[in-house]
């Protein structure tokens, strides 16, 4: 079951982004989600060199060679021994995630640059509780029936706020879990979830909620 509201009197059309969409060679927030359902791991940052390293840009087809070429560097740096999630490594570049308190950050790092954390993975048992990121928060219950997850995700616009939530059984198998509306919903919600380390990474189909409503994101307990 699911349902979704927008208030405020500006109304804004049409879908927010599906991840279905997304551009394989490329690493922003949607996209690291979407990819992190097919296996993401906890890395160290441990350049071979100490000292930093840094998040670079993408390649939006512009000539100028992103992510390796030195105009591509972003100023946001990571140092010795913060941790990431890594969703996908291409031509020795990761697509990360990084986070401290209610700042993330995602982008491409030199995957010479870190080392694969020794995190056990998670159990199914390990999915009970309140997960939060921002303003969004996923509940995950158990009973003799199996899981449950409820769903509450918000956009704050300057003229408007969309809603969106879902709430129904959760499929649990390993360390990933899915939601999805009863077929013949329309618009059909989907939700895909991964454990690893202390997260849990979620992706959505776009039609969870109102426009730009998204449950994607890194969540924690």
């Amino acid at each position: 079951m699911r349902r979704f509201s927008i208030t405020v009197a500006l109304l804004l059309a049409g879908p927010s982004i599906a991840v279905a969409g997304q551009v394989p060679d490329r690493c922003g927030y949607g996209d690291f989600a979407y990819f992190a359902q097919d296996g993401v791991a906890a890395y160290n940052v441990s350049p071979p060199t100490g000292g930093r390293t840094y998040f670079h840009d993408d390649d939006d087809g512009d000539g100028l060679g992103c992510p390796g070429a030195p105009s591509c560097r972003r100023k946001s740096y990571l140092v010795v021994q913060d941790e990431v999630l890594v969703s996908k490594v291409e031509n020795g570049w990761a697509c990360a995630w990084y986070g401290r308190g209610d700042r993330h950050t995602v982008g491409w790092l030199k995957m010479a640059d870190l080392i694969k954390s020794a995190v056990a993975p998670s159990g199914e048992g390990d999915w009970l509780g309140a997960w939060r990121f921002g303003d969004n928060q996923i509940t995950i219950t158990r009973d003799k029936k199996g899981f449950h997850a409820e769903g509450e995700a918000t956009w704050k616009g300057p003229a408007s706020v969309h809603e969106g939530s879902f709430k129904g059984r959760l499929e649990v198998k390993g360390v990933t879990a899915s939601y999805a509306d009863p077929a013949g919903t329309e618009p059909f919600c989907s939700v895909d979830m991964r454990r690893v380390s202390r997260y849990m990474v979620v992706a959505d189909s776009g039609s969870c909620g109102g426009a730009s409503v998204s449950f994607d994101g890194v969540y924690t307990r």
